[in-house]
Protein backbone atom coordinates (compact mmCIF):
# COMPACT_ATOMS: atom_id res chain seq x y z
CA UNK A 1 0.00 0.00 0.00
CA UNK A 2 2.80 2.43 0.72
CA UNK A 3 4.56 1.56 -2.45
CA UNK A 4 1.53 2.90 -4.39
CA UNK A 5 1.32 5.94 -2.09
CA UNK A 6 4.73 6.69 -2.79
CA UNK A 7 4.45 5.91 -6.67
CA UNK A 8 1.30 8.12 -6.90
CA UNK A 9 3.06 10.61 -4.92
CA UNK A 10 6.05 10.97 -7.25
CA UNK A 11 4.10 10.66 -10.18
CA UNK A 12 1.59 13.37 -9.45
CA UNK A 13 5.00 15.78 -8.38
CA UNK A 14 6.57 14.77 -11.85
CA UNK A 15 3.55 15.87 -13.42
CA UNK A 16 3.48 19.14 -11.57
CA UNK A 17 6.92 19.72 -12.55
CA UNK A 18 6.38 19.67 -15.96
CA UNK A 19 3.30 21.71 -16.18
CA UNK A 20 5.59 24.11 -13.82
CA UNK A 21 8.67 23.74 -16.16
CA UNK A 22 11.33 25.07 -13.29
CA UNK A 23 13.76 27.00 -16.29
CA UNK A 24 10.58 28.82 -17.15
CA UNK A 25 9.47 29.67 -12.98
CA UNK A 26 11.87 32.56 -13.05
CA UNK A 27 11.10 34.51 -15.98
CA UNK A 28 7.20 33.86 -14.86
CA UNK A 29 8.01 35.45 -11.61
CA UNK A 30 10.01 37.96 -12.87
CA UNK A 31 7.11 38.86 -15.44
CA UNK A 32 4.30 38.84 -12.63
CA UNK A 33 6.34 41.15 -10.99
CA UNK A 34 7.52 43.32 -13.75
CA UNK A 35 3.78 44.03 -14.14
CA UNK A 36 1.69 44.19 -10.95
CA UNK A 37 0.02 46.10 -10.33
CA UNK A 38 1.04 48.57 -12.68
CA UNK A 39 -0.01 46.88 -16.66
CA UNK A 40 -3.23 46.29 -14.46
CA UNK A 41 -4.09 49.57 -13.57
CA UNK A 42 -2.68 50.80 -17.09
CA UNK A 43 -5.67 48.47 -18.70
CA UNK A 44 -7.79 49.07 -16.50
CA UNK A 45 -7.17 53.07 -16.78
CA UNK A 46 -7.16 52.98 -20.69
CA UNK A 47 -10.42 50.94 -21.06
CA UNK A 48 -12.08 53.26 -18.26
CA UNK A 49 -11.52 55.91 -20.92
CA UNK A 50 -13.06 54.27 -23.90
CA UNK A 51 -10.07 53.12 -25.35
CA UNK A 52 -10.45 49.92 -26.72
CA UNK A 53 -6.45 49.24 -27.63
CA UNK A 54 -3.14 51.30 -27.53
CA UNK A 55 -2.64 53.56 -30.40
CA UNK A 56 1.17 51.90 -31.04
CA UNK A 57 3.32 49.57 -29.19
CA UNK A 58 7.31 50.29 -29.11
CA UNK A 59 9.82 47.82 -27.76
CA UNK A 60 11.67 49.66 -24.81
CA UNK A 61 13.31 49.04 -21.44
CA UNK A 62 12.84 45.54 -22.54
CA UNK A 63 9.68 45.40 -22.65
CA UNK A 64 6.43 45.99 -25.34
CA UNK A 65 5.58 49.63 -24.37
CA UNK A 66 1.60 50.31 -24.94
CA UNK A 67 1.45 54.13 -26.05
CA UNK A 68 -2.13 55.38 -25.72
CA UNK A 69 -2.44 58.56 -27.47
CA UNK A 70 -5.87 59.39 -27.45
CA UNK A 71 -7.25 62.59 -26.59
CA UNK A 72 -9.86 60.14 -24.19
CA UNK A 73 -7.13 59.75 -22.18
CA UNK A 74 -7.88 62.90 -20.37
CA UNK A 75 -10.23 61.36 -18.62
CA UNK A 76 -7.78 59.45 -16.25
CA UNK A 77 -5.10 62.46 -16.61
CA UNK A 78 -7.68 65.55 -15.02
CA UNK A 79 -8.15 62.84 -12.10
CA UNK A 80 -4.93 64.30 -10.59
CA UNK A 81 -4.32 67.15 -8.66
CA UNK A 82 -1.98 68.79 -11.10
CA UNK A 83 -2.29 69.09 -15.43
CA UNK A 84 -0.23 66.59 -16.67
CA UNK A 85 0.36 65.38 -19.93
CA UNK A 86 0.78 62.03 -20.02
CA UNK A 87 1.46 59.37 -16.90
CA UNK A 88 2.96 55.88 -16.84
CA UNK A 89 1.16 53.10 -15.52
CA UNK A 90 3.08 49.54 -15.61
CA UNK A 91 4.61 49.14 -19.46
CA UNK A 92 1.14 51.56 -20.63
CA UNK A 93 2.07 55.34 -20.96
CA UNK A 94 -1.23 57.25 -21.20
CA UNK A 95 -1.11 60.58 -23.11
CA UNK A 96 -3.66 63.26 -24.25
CA UNK A 97 -2.33 62.96 -27.99
CA UNK A 98 1.12 62.65 -30.05
CA UNK A 99 4.24 63.08 -27.96
CA UNK A 100 7.66 64.44 -28.69
CA UNK A 101 10.86 62.49 -28.34
CA UNK A 102 11.68 64.16 -24.62
CA UNK A 103 7.85 63.02 -23.12
CA UNK A 104 8.22 59.93 -24.60
CA UNK A 105 11.97 59.28 -23.43
CA UNK A 106 11.01 60.86 -19.67
CA UNK A 107 7.70 58.05 -19.37
CA UNK A 108 10.29 55.81 -21.01
CA UNK A 109 12.16 56.07 -17.86
CA UNK A 110 9.20 55.41 -15.35
CA UNK A 111 8.40 51.89 -17.58
CA UNK A 112 11.75 51.05 -16.30
CA UNK A 113 11.20 51.89 -13.25
CA UNK A 114 7.94 50.23 -12.89
CA UNK A 115 9.99 47.13 -14.23
CA UNK A 116 12.77 46.85 -11.76
CA UNK A 117 10.35 47.96 -8.46
CA UNK A 118 7.26 46.06 -10.02
CA UNK A 119 4.70 46.45 -6.56
CA UNK A 120 7.15 48.62 -4.82
CA UNK A 121 6.91 51.31 -7.01
CA UNK A 122 3.84 53.13 -6.60
CA UNK A 123 4.93 53.08 -2.47
CA UNK A 124 8.44 54.24 -2.99
CA UNK A 125 7.06 57.13 -5.72
CA UNK A 126 4.55 58.64 -3.47
CA UNK A 127 7.42 58.31 -0.53
CA UNK A 128 9.26 60.29 -2.27
CA UNK A 129 7.21 63.01 -3.18
CA UNK A 130 6.17 62.70 0.84
CA UNK A 131 10.10 63.22 1.57
CA UNK A 132 10.73 66.00 -0.82
CA UNK A 133 7.53 68.09 1.28
CA UNK A 134 8.57 67.13 4.79
CA UNK A 135 12.16 68.26 3.55
CA UNK A 136 10.34 71.71 2.01
CA UNK A 137 10.93 71.06 -1.65
CA UNK A 138 8.68 70.13 -4.19
CA UNK A 139 6.18 67.44 -4.23
CA UNK A 140 6.60 66.73 -8.14
CA UNK A 141 9.79 67.94 -8.76
CA UNK A 142 12.06 67.05 -5.69
CA UNK A 143 10.60 63.67 -6.56
CA UNK A 144 13.82 61.60 -7.32
CA UNK A 145 12.01 59.00 -9.78
CA UNK A 146 10.76 61.93 -11.17
CA UNK A 147 14.68 63.70 -11.43
CA UNK A 148 16.05 60.12 -13.07
CA UNK A 149 13.23 60.44 -16.01
CA UNK A 150 14.31 64.06 -16.89
CA UNK A 151 17.98 63.43 -16.64
CA UNK A 152 17.55 60.28 -18.59
CA UNK A 153 15.10 61.98 -20.76
CA UNK A 154 17.55 64.92 -21.36
CA UNK A 155 20.58 62.46 -21.96
CA UNK A 156 18.63 59.83 -24.60
CA UNK A 157 17.95 63.03 -26.57
CA UNK A 158 21.41 65.04 -26.39
CA UNK A 159 22.69 61.30 -27.76
CA UNK A 160 20.54 61.94 -30.56
CA UNK A 161 21.39 65.64 -31.79
CA UNK A 162 24.66 66.03 -33.14
CA UNK A 163 25.61 69.13 -31.17
CA UNK A 164 23.87 67.80 -28.10
CA UNK A 165 21.70 70.24 -28.48
CA UNK A 166 17.78 71.18 -28.78
CA UNK A 167 16.25 68.14 -30.67
CA UNK A 168 16.65 69.11 -34.26
CA UNK A 169 13.98 66.61 -35.55
CA UNK A 170 11.69 68.42 -33.33
CA UNK A 171 9.05 71.53 -35.38
CA UNK A 172 10.46 74.35 -34.65
CA UNK A 173 7.67 76.76 -32.89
Amino acid sequence: MSFHVAAATIDAWLAVRRALRPRELPRTVARAWRSLPGDGIGWIAMRACGIGRPTREIEAAGRTVALVEDPRADRWLSLGLMPITAQTLGRYILCRGPVDGELREHELEHVRQWSSLGPLYLPLYFGSSALAFVRGGRPYWDNEFEAAARRRAAAEMAARTPSGGPDETRPKT
